[in-house]
């Protein structure tokens, strides 16, 4: 009877997963690209309306045209295209840059734009990223070449180098693109790693799910031969047959039916259905054992794994066989009782009887039931246990316990950060950086010392927002970045004294919209944007006017727009691909499982078919069994108990020997402790043919096989007693046999066997 009280209180892979994650990356960094490409040419449509007078009619309209035609269509493939789109539109955008500033010259006179210099130079930026995309390990020569080229023509038109030397205006170009550019390499390498790391994460749930799958399913089976068969037919060999035994063989018959129908397998059971097993469990022993059940309301909706209820009512059924059995030696009344508490954490089961007791390492190696059984069967089982108390004279207490432990939120990936080798160059990028444009901002009459005190706090901003090693960026991190930039402008404004306006050179927004660019990358888009609009707010009270503003802030915005749709578009990409790969894995080691769990079925579900199936139809039948049948039994129970002690000398010719020797009288007991796992394929032989040869040999006695743990000097014993004799052979790893004889006199004990190890 069951006794239920009921107390209150107390995902699958999306189509992202269809697509790598590398290809994905390429298509977020595309989109952003393309998006910036575009930015930049609507921010400087007021200078290149202005220009358009000074050049040739056609240049410009072409210029314009190519680059916002390249751009966008680079920004349609990232967000609706495939990876081919996005590689041929990267490659266009990164050939229009050249070809445009290129064919500049060819539209105007040398020092046709002096002293302010060209439009289209400084875009340079863009079609680097692009260049990434196009030629992933070849884009720094695509920065050196455009970036030259972009370089020179901005000099021939300026009319030379002005305030900045040619070698200063190549190292800007080389390290402020380079830094964007290095940045979109960054993320496609973490991209290519999530790639590397599902894919192993696959390969090794597959074969760490074919490995326990396999073992699963030789625990269940051990655990039904040794509960059933093996009971069956013990009790047959002992009483030649019987309606008790009839019953049990074909109870273990319909098992065995049961267990070869693996179609509800991956179905987990409802608590109702769960509780009817492992009542059934024990009432099968004794139906007086009473079974009482508290289930907390959330879990009763959840249901039980199967084979987490099919272990737990085995090794139920096992520990009331065992109490039936050996509780009440001397005939007293013996109280079973069993405790069943299911909740949101998993399932406990509690066994409990008030008898004789027993003294667990008292046991002997080859009783197999509380050792296998129980123990052993739980404890093989994903988040299962089992702990046996008991005394001599206090009872005993079983207690199997399965916990259900939801595999934990995988950590988002870092894209960038400062602790790689490529992570380090891409920081010493960024101070080299803003090294360069505190050097322009002091070639346009900025006092020394505030310009080093600004562009140091926007140095140290850099550092910051590279250390972490985590994304996101932890707020005290975020906010501390986002309100130095203001601090920084503040004190770069009141340290100007040049005669260029101030707003047409405010190099210190750019060179901070490089720590804001990565504060975005890092999942932080609003506080980035806080940070830009914090910018604003010094140059607006220092009088620039609406108009300055734009004008400082055009460049920096068009890097953090372009960082905010990187990351907008990427993140969740990579977030998805970085939790779907537990749940990739997951479904590769649920196809291997299941696979692994029908292989040994069929396999385990064929021998017995071979071996038992046939006896325990005759068992079952109810008819008399002749004495040739019931020595059968008792042979087929050894063989079976062998298999299950000894799963290493389970090979045809030893079986067949220990067979032989059984039916003269040889008392035969067979260990495997695993040492013949780890020798070569002839030691193991050599170890099968001598135990083999004893067995043939010996007429009367005790015969004893047992391979020793794995690491010993010896690798198997044979020891032989007979009436007058004692043997032991042992064959140690290299294959040599070492054999010793004794005369046993006639008034010793004419009984040796191994002794435990």
């Amino acid at each position: 009877m069951v006794v239920t009280e009921v107390h209150t209180g107390g995902t699958v892979a999306s189509d992202r997963t269809s697509m790598r994650a590398y290809d994905r990356a390429r298509r977020s960094i595309g989109a952003a690209v393309g998006v910036g490409g575009v930015l930049w040419v609507v921010a400087h449509l007021p200078m290149i309306l202005r220009q358009a007078q000074i050049v040739s009619p056609w240049w410009t309209p072409v210029a314009v045209v190519a680059l916002v035609t390249t751009s966008g269509a680079l920004a349609g493939a990232g967000l609706r295209g495939g990876v081919v789109a996005v590689r041929r539109t990267a490659l266009a955008l990164a050939a229009t840059f050249p070809l445009c500033v290129g064919a500049l010259p060819l539209a105007c006179r040398y020092a046709c734009f002096a002293p302010e210099g060209t439009w289209l130079p400084p875009l340079v930026t863009v079609t680097t990223v692009a260049g990434v995309l196009a030629w992933p390990r070849a884009w720094p020569v695509y920065l050196l070449a455009a970036g030259t080229l972009g370089v020179a023509v901005d000099l021939y038109v300026s009319g030379g180098p002005g305030v900045h030397s040619l070698g200063q205006s190549l190292l800007r170009t080389y390290l402020a693109q380079g830094f964007f550019a290095a940045i979109a390499a960054r993320v496609l390498h973490a991209a290519g790693r999530l790639d590397e790391a599902t894919g192993i994460a696959v390969r090794q749930a597959t074969v760490a799910a074919t490995i326990e799958a396999t073992d699963q399913e030789q625990a269940r089976f051990a655990g039904l031969i040794h509960d059933s068969v093996l009971a069956t037919l013990l009790e047959t060999a002992r009483a030649a047959g019987g309606p008790g035994a009839a019953r049990a063989a074909a109870r273990t018959l319909r098992q065995l039916a049961e267990i070869g129908d693996d179609r509800a397998a991956d179905r987990p059971m409802t608590i109702p259905a769960a509780l009817a097993a492992l009542s059934k469990a024990v009432t099968e022993v004794d139906t007086s054992i009473a079974v009482r059940a508290r289930i907390a309301r959330d879990a009763g909706t959840l249901g039980l794994p199967r084979d987490v209820v099919t272990a737990m009512a085995a090794a139920l059924g096992e520990a009331a066989r065992n109490s039936v059995r050996h509780a009440a030696p001397d005939g007293r009344a013996v109280s079973r009782r069993v405790a069943v508490v299911v909740d949101e954490g998993g399932a406990s089961v509690r066994f409990t009887d008030d008898g004789v007791g027993f003294d667990p390492a008292r046991v002997a190696l080859d009783r197999l039931g509380v050792r296998h059984s129980i123990l052993g069967r739980m404890r093989r089982l994903r988040g299962g246990d089992a702990v046996v108390e008991t005394r001599p004279g206090r009872g005993t207490t079983i207690t199997l316990r399965w916990t259900h432990a939801d595999p934990s939120e995988p950590a988002l990936p870092a894209l960038i950060n400062a602790h790689s080798p490529a992570g380090a160059a891409l920081l010493v990028l960024l101070l080299l950086a803003i090294v360069l444009w505190m050097l322009g901002e002091l070639d346009y009459g900025t006092d020394p010392m505030l310009a080093a005190v600004a562009y140091g706090l926007t140095a140290l901003t850099g550092v910051a927002v590279l250390a972490p090693r985590a994304d996101p960026l932890s707020w005290p991190v975020t906010w501390l970045a986002v309100a130095v930039g203001p601090i920084a402008a503040a004190l770069t404004i009141a340290g100007y004294a040049g005669t260029t306006p101030l707003y047409h050179v405010f190099w210190i927004a750019v060179a901070y919209s490089y720590s804001l660019a990565v504060i975005a990358i890092r999942s932080r888009i609003g506080p980035a944007a806080v940070g830009l609009a914090g910018v604003a707010v010094p140059i607006l009270a220092a009088g620039g006017g609406i108009g300055g503003m734009l004008d400082a802030l055009a460049s920096p915005a068009e890097t953090v727009v372009a960082a905010g749709v990187l990351t907008a578009s990427l993140r969740p990409t990579l977030s998805s691909f970085h939790a779907a790969r537990a749940v990739v894995a997951a479904h590769a080691g649920a196809e291997a499982r299941a696979a692994a769990l029908s292989r040994e079925r069929e396999r385990q579900l064929a021998y017995l078919d071979r071996t038992a199936r046939p006896v325990l139809e005759r068992i079952a039948a109810g008819r008399p069994l002749s004495a040739a049948a019931v020595e059968e039994c008792r042979l087929l129970e050894a063989q079976l108990r062998d298999r299950l002690r000894a799963p290493g000398f389970a090979v045809p010719e030893f079986v067949r020997a220990a067979r032989r020797a059984r039916r003269r009288g040889i008392d035969v007991t067979v260990f495997d402790d695993g040492g013949l796992g780890d020798v070569a394929d002839r030691v193991r032989a050599l170890v099968i043919e001598t135990a083999v040869a004893e067995l043939d040999t010996t007429r009367a006695g005790r015969v004893t096989v047992r391979a020793l743990p794995p690491g010993r000097d010896t690798v198997a014993t044979v020891v032989v007693s007979a009436p007058d004799r004692y043997r032991r052979i042992e064959v140690d790893p290299t294959g040599a046999v070492a054999r010793t004889s004794e005369i046993i006199p006639a008034h010793q004990d004419s009984e040796r066997s191994e002794p435990a190890r």
